[in-house]
């Protein structure tokens, strides 16, 4: 009932919000935001920049931010508050023959009571490594992006985009440790366009690396443990310059992991149709020169469809998202051999621990005049895991995601008023067997349980979200807006309180 209740007070203030708005009298002179105009060309959501042309409407944006973020309700890695402070500005400008975008942002977050992962983006890579010492972290991101598109010929466009984040962080309490995070993007690619049609070509690569560089200071009467993930919570728990870790082995820096993804994308247009597919591979290591731990193969497929359709003083979009990738684990055995003061490494092969697929739907639709804009959306994901660490055990995990929100805005004179609510939820299942029952194997995989409880409730218990946004727009596209977001969890059990939320203030300037 209390799920019930919730919910109808949400659908409520979103219905009468947009109800307001559409009956407005007042008239105000508003141009589109950046935003706007990004998501009103189909092809800014796709791999080709050469698509920024098909609109010739040219934007900017800078704007200043602050955040808070706390409460109980959040995963193993998050923060219990956070504060975070940022810059950004971004701008997509048309010319006679050529159209350029780009962007630039500097983020820093103090994150407090923070122990788990000692990753940046935890989950990107197939292990992880987890602390359980709560402290300080100061994360630091950079990001730009910049990208060209050059008329070559009546019926031909030609250009390329690069993207690049830089983030570090640092821990400031045994155990600490302090990484450092690139991802780089770059994305040739070609157009032909006639009439209502266009297509494209784009050559996809990516480069992602990261670094974990552990340490403790001074010395101490108690031991700091560390965790190895190897996938669904199972791995090496001990000390954390132990072997079976490899935070701190002799001829390695740190914790190294990389990987490069290579692929294509093509795109077609016709009238207000739009449709993407993407193919890439990717191969990653962990660890350097001969000592690799582990290699990840990993294959992904996604495709976009969009359809746009103005009609009057309104406009539809529909989009849909469909997102499929595979990914293997692979432990490499390695033996150290020392022979006449030399030291040499062996690899006498490797095995398969973990092998991961995924599946992800996100269907959308949106709807927008001069005084209401709404959006809606739907997710469905759906993951199956197999883990076999320490042969014949096998365990298997299925995990299915699902939600949806609705966002409203309206615009009333110098004012924008924003409701968003949504609801999510998911379900997980596990089955294990051996393969064979006489191996001589005493020991199974070790699982660090009461951190999977909590990492598993976090992503599949039932939620309720809402935020609420103001904006006023001072004078020449100069504004102000303070925006407030909630989570409130149902039927928790190994998390601590049932509710996170966070409050944004933002200074922007949009010419």
């Amino acid at each position: 009932m209390n799920k019930v209740r919730y919910i109808l007070i949400l659908f409520l203030l979103v219905t009468g919000l947009a109800a307001s708005a559409q009956t407005a009298t007042e008239q105000w002179s508003r141009a589109k935001t950046y935003e706007q105009v990004l998501r009103d060309n189909l092809w800014n959501g796709s791999q080709n920049i050469n698509g920024v042309r098909q609109d010739s409407t040219s934007r900017s944006h800078a704007g200043f931010f602050g955040k808070y973020e706390g409460g109980q309700m959040h995963d193993t890695w998050q923060a219990e508050q956070s504060w975070s402070a940022g810059a950004a500005t971004a701008s997509v400008k048309h010319i006679e023959n050529m159209s350029l975008k780009g962007s630039f942002s500097f983020t820093q977050t103090e994150g407090y009571g923070m122990c788990g992962s000692m990753f940046i983006k935890p989950g990107f890579y197939p292990v992880d490594v987890l602390e359980f010492t709560p402290g300080r972290k100061t994360l630091q991101t950079y990001s730009f992006d910049g990208g060209i598109s050059y008329d070559i010929a009546p019926s031909w466009r030609i250009g390329a985009l690069m993207d690049f984040e830089s983030s570090n962080i640092a821990k400031r309490k045994d155990l600490r440790h302090s990484n450092w995070r690139l991802d780089m993007k770059v994305t040739p690619g070609i157009m032909y366009h006639s009439g209502d049609f266009a297509a494209g070509v784009v050559y996809l690569f990516r480069k992602t690396s990261e670094t974990v560089d552990a340490a403790q200071v001074g010395t101490s009467e108690s031991s700091y443990y560390a965790f190895l993930d190897k996938g669904q919570m199972f791995g090496v728990h001990s000390i954390w310059t132990g072997n079976g870790l490899h935070l701190d082995e002799d001829g390695v820096n740190g914790f190294p992991v990389k990987d490069f993804s290579n692929g294509a994308a093509v795109q077609v247009q016709y009238k207000g149709f739009f449709a993407e597919a993407e193919y890439s591979h990717t191969s990653g290591t962990i660890g350097e020169k001969e000592y690799i731990w582990f290699r990840f193969p990993a294959d992904s497929f996604k495709t976009r469809l969009a359809y746009r359709l103005a009609t009057g003083k309104a406009t539809h979009y529909a989009r849909l998202v469909l997102d499929w990738n595979g990914r293997e684990l692979n432990e490499s055995i390695l033996e150290k051999v020392t022979s006449n003061g030399i030291s040499t490494v062996i690899n006498h092969g490797s095995n398969r621990i973990a092998t991961e697929k995924g599946f992800t739907l996100d269907p959308e639709y949106e709807y927008i005049t001069d005084k209401v804009e709404v959006l809606a959306k739907a997710h469905l994901g759906i993951d199956k895991d197999i883990a076999s660490q320490i042969y014949p055990y096998i365990h298997t995990q299925s995990v299915t995601t699902y939600g949806a929100n609705a966002r409203v805005k309206a615009f009333t004179g110098p004012w924008t008023f924003t409701a968003e609510a949504g609801y999510c939820g998911g379900r997980t299942s596990e089955d294990s067997w051996m393969v064979g029952e006489q191996t001589g194997v005493q020991t199974a995989p070790y699982r660090l349980q009461d951190w999977y409880d909590r990492q598993m409730e976090f992503k599949t218990a039932s939620r309720l979200l809402a935020g609420l946004s103001a904006r006023y727009d001072i004078a020449r596209g100069i504004y102000t807006e303070l925006s407030g977001e909630w989570m409130h969890g149902f039927d928790l059990k190994y998390l601590a309180g049932p509710d996170r939320f966070s409050t944004t203030l933002t200074i922007g300037y949009d010419f």
